[in-house]
């Protein structure tokens, strides 16, 4: 008898201990954290036709309105990592991955934290526009006052262990394949990071050997120059619209970078 209480309570202990390292992100947690890019992204045909119809998708919709919105899963504590999409509003599976994303995480258990910026410039999204007053969004990260340094910012300020860019490129393009980029210099664990992640979703890997060499002013190389590991992740698709399986790959590929992580 006094094994079996034994055996019983050292069961409840170890449910307790793994509840303890588990996040519970039932909540969303809403900033903007850039004003004057907001739209309403629900008016881009392959937004609205693509993304889940539910409440928390409407919830994103309604934030992307006030400018750039972020989703905040667990407490601030743990591993942290960010992933963004629509950098470029005309590369639209990834914004429609990290709305299905964004359905996922809510309400389930995580360790650590999860940051998701689904819309970056929404107003540009809304339009089907791929550039940011006239300029490349990703070839001005190490510029302050932008789109894209303000997620080096957030990086820097909360500690963040890992960033993921999630894109999408034309056929013909660069670089015109499903891919997971990154650069060995002076982040390795950009390196390797994007290896595993390759592996996990079925993507290309295209290492590049020093951050800012080939894309300067990018959100991957401007984090990777900081410290901040990261890496950039491609799937094929037409500018301007969504190919057969795109989502579903840049959603494998976000999930592979949070697998990669640990925070799922």
């Amino acid at each position: 008898m006094k094994n079996s209480w034994l055996k019983i309570m050292t069961l409840l202990f170890s449910a307790v201990l793994l509840f303890s390292t588990l996040q519970v992100a039932s909540a969303i947690k809403t900033e903007i954290i850039y004003t004057g890019t907001g739209g309403d992204v629900s008016k881009n045909y392959y937004i609205k036709k693509y993304t889940p119809r539910t409440q928390v998708t409407s919830e994103v919709f309604q934030a992307a309105r006030k400018g750039t919105p972020m989703f905040t899963f667990g407490n601030g504590g743990g591993k942290k990592v960010i992933i963004v999409a629509g950098v470029h509003g005309n590369e639209l599976p990834a914004s429609i991955a990290a709305v299905k994303l964004i359905n996922y995480l809510s309400g389930r258990n995580i360790r650590g934290t999860v940051y998701v910026v689904p819309f970056l410039i929404p107003s540009s999204t809304a339009k089907t526009y791929r550039y940011w007053k006239g300029k490349n969004p990703n070839s001005i990260a190490n510029i302050r006052g932008t789109p894209t340094n303000r997620i080096l910012q957030i990086a820097l300020s909360r500690d963040v262990d890992a960033v993921g860019d999630f894109h999408s490129t034309r056929p013909g393009g660069v670089p015109g394949k499903t891919s997971i980029l990154c650069t060995r210099i002076p982040t390795y664990e950009s390196y390797r990071m994007a290896y595993q992640m390759s592996r996990y979703s079925g993507s290309a890997f295209i290492p590049a050997q020093v951050a800012g060499k080939d894309y300067p002013g990018a959100l991957e190389d401007v984090c990777n120059l900081a410290g901040i590991p990261a890496v950039t992740a491609e799937v094929r698709s037409p500018h301007g619209s969504v190919a057969s399986g795109s989502v579903t790959k840049s959603y494998t590929q976000m999930i592979g970078f949070l697998k990669y992580n640990g925070v799922i």
